[in-house]
C-alpha cells in the first residue's frame, strides 16, 4: 500500500448528508481523492471557494457545454456531476472532503520523510569510519 491509499483510508470524511444518496457521496469522494492525488488540492479549493457564489450558473454553464465535452471527452458521470454542482451543500462537502485528504496526506508525507531520514541516519552512521590520517599515531 503506498502513501496515498494509507492516507485515504484514515482521512476524516465528512458524514453524508440524510438527502444525499450513497452513490452521490462515492462519486464525491472519488472527485476529492482524484483532486488530491494529482496535487490540486490548492487550485480546487480556490476554484470552489471563488465559484461558490455562483454554483447554479456554472451547473447550467456545465449543461450547456455537455454536448461538446461528451464529444470531446468520455465521461459517463458528467450529467450526475452538473445535478450535483447545482446545490450549494455538495460544494461545501466537496469542500471538506478535499481538504479532509490533504491533510491525512500531509501528515502521512511527513510521517515518511521523517522515516526515511531516521533510516538514511543509522544508515550513515553504520557506514561513518575514523578518518585514517597519516600524521597521527595509531594506537
Amino acid at each position: 500500500m503506498n502513501g496515498f491509499d494509507v492516507a485515504f483510508a484514515a482521512a476524516r470524511l465528512p458524514a453524508k448528508p440524510d438527502d444525499m444518496l450513497d452513490s452521490d457521496f462515492a462519486l464525491l469522494t472519488d472527485l476529492a481523492r482524484k483532486i488530491v492525488r494529482r496535487r490540486l488540492s490548492v487550485p480546487a479549493i480556490f476554484f470552489l471557494e471563488t465559484a461558490k457564489p455562483l454554483n447554479y450558473v456554472g451547473a447550467q454553464a456545465m449543461v450547456f457545454f455537455g454536448p461538446f465535452v461528451q464529444v470531446l471527452f468520455e465521461s459517463p458521470n458528467y450529467e450526475r456531476y452538473t445535478e450535483l454542482l447545482e446545490r450549494r451543500q455538495t460544494l461545501e462537502l466537496l469542500l471538506q472532503m478535499i481538504e479532509g485528504y490533504e491533510s491525512e496526506l500531509v501528515r502521512v508525507e511527513k510521517a515518511e520523510k521523517a522515516e526515511r531520514a531516521a533510516r538514511k541516519a543509522a544508515r550513515n552512521a553504520a557506514r561513518r569510519r575514523p578518518a585514517w590520517r597519516f600524521w597521527q599515531r595509531r594506537e
